[in-house]
């Protein structure tokens, strides 16, 4: 992926030393926004040892990319996102030691967010505290890490609204950090990058300061990247610059891909949310889903649903159409956005019907390991994608029973027209 770079860290206005650490190497695409915290230097050397060790990690993660770069199985993408958080727990061990073993240092930790570019238009989030990173698709700015804060800890449970968490006084206090113990819990998720895409890692003392999405996502729409946040920088600092400010913005090169191909990542996710089973999920966690599928393509004529044969996987048409037939009889003829297969998902069923593309046609695939994966790991998600297979079944079963009641209906109307000829 060709992938155009900024990079800059401020003291800021207030402060007298800078705890924040940047990494941008574009050989690896390995990208890191550090924010330290700790007394004296602590804050300096836990999040410069957090970059360090990373960068040391991923370099030994050579095979694992090229097994992937071949390949572009989702299976191999999923090594590679355990690698990197096993890399990310590497540098919190890291820093507990040094920790250990210098009373200056004691009580030290950071904040991590990491974005591995690893190819075949994906890339690894690996995420602890509260730096963000976010995403700049179609003139819009979306947010794809989670604060870890006892705030939004708050937010997530109901106990307080979007507005009350703005106004808290506890806003700033993490409820994860890294290195303050021995391990942590690691936001990991596999993502879809496109070209086009522009990409913003920073820390809280650059976003605190464009509380808008929008203002965010103006100043980085601009074409030269460097003057973008350099200028939002500069902005942050004329607000108040009360704490450290660094950003690492990457744009993605290349054309995007035409929008009658359907293939672009904000066109997968629009089109993931029009599906009843996905329809309850928020951006990031469609985002999340998006990075468990595979592309594919097929050619006129080809078969890749069999009648009575068992599958796993959850097809979505993204372009083109495919006909859909039972036992010798033609069913349907379906588009763009159609899904099929999503009992699979959850049993071993033979399927119930053949579908063969009608035209060429760009297929958005998920395997049942990918769909517990997430589950296993994502409980809100699979509590929101448990609802919506409620919703479906039930309304399937409302269906059978209208279907039965007028069966019955037709049986006794047919009953009294014999005994009338009787």
């Amino acid at each position: 992926m060709e992938v155009t770079v900024s990079a800059l860290s401020d003291v800021g206005r207030v402060r007298t030393n800078n705890e924040d650490s940047l990494l941008a190497d574009t050989t690896l695409g390995l990208y890191i926004v550090c924010d330290g915290m700790g007394g004296h230097a602590a804050g300096e050397v836990a999040s410069a040892t957090a970059c360090e060790v990373l960068q040391r990690e991923v370099e030994g993660m050579s095979k694992l990319r090229e097994r992937f770069v071949e390949s572009g199985k989702t299976s191999d993408a999923k090594a590679l996102r355990k690698a990197l958080e096993a890399a990310v727990q590497s540098a919190g061990r890291e820093i507990h030691k040094k920790a250990s073993r210098t009373p200056e240092l004691t009580g030290m930790g950071t904040t991590c967010t990491v974005v591995l570019l690893i190819d075949q238009n994906k890339a690894i989030l690996a995420h602890v505290g509260d730096s963000r990173l976010y995403v700049l698709r179609g003139g819009k700015v979306y947010q794809l890490s989670e604060d870890h804060t006892y705030v939004n800890e708050l937010v997530k449970r109901g106990a307080l609204s979007r507005e009350q968490a703005k106004k808290h006084p506890q806003g700033n206090v993490l409820s994860r950090a890294l290195g303050v113990q021995p391990n942590v819990n690691v936001d990991t998720m596999v993502f879809d990058v496109d070209a086009g895409d522009t990409y913003l890692l920073c820390s809280d003392g650059l976003y605190n300061y464009f509380p808008a999405p929008d203002e965010l996502a103006q100043r980085l729409d601009g074409t030269d990247l460097r003057s973008s946040v350099a200028d939002m920088i500069q902005t942050a600092l004329s607000r108040g610059g009360h704490d450290n400010c660094t950003a690492v913005a990457m744009r993605v090169g290349g054309t995007p891909p035409p929008a009658e191909t359907a293939v672009a990542a904000q066109q997968r996710i629009d089109i993931l949310k029009n599906i009843p089973l996905f329809a309850h999920l928020t951006y990031n966690e469609l985002v999340q889903v998006l990075g468990l599928t595979q592309l594919g393509r097929i050619e006129p004529g080809g078969t890749f649903i069999r009648e009575d044969e068992q599958g796993d996987e959850l097809y979505v048409v993204l372009a083109g159409e495919v006909d859909v037939v039972k036992s010798g009889h033609h069913l349907a003829t379906l588009k763009a956005g159609a899904h099929l297969g999503e009992m699979a998902l959850v049993d071993h069923a033979p399927r119930s019907a053949t579908v063969t593309a009608k035209t060429a046609v760009n297929l958005l695939t998920m395997r049942r390991e990918e769909f517990f994966g997430l589950i296993r790991s994502q409980p809100v998600i699979a509590t929101k994608l448990l609802w919506s297979f409620v919703q479906a079944l039930s309304g399937r079963l409302r269906q059978t029973n209208a279907a039965l009641e007028g069966a019955q209906k037709d049986s006794g109307d047919f009953e009294i027209f014999v005994d009338e000829l009787e």
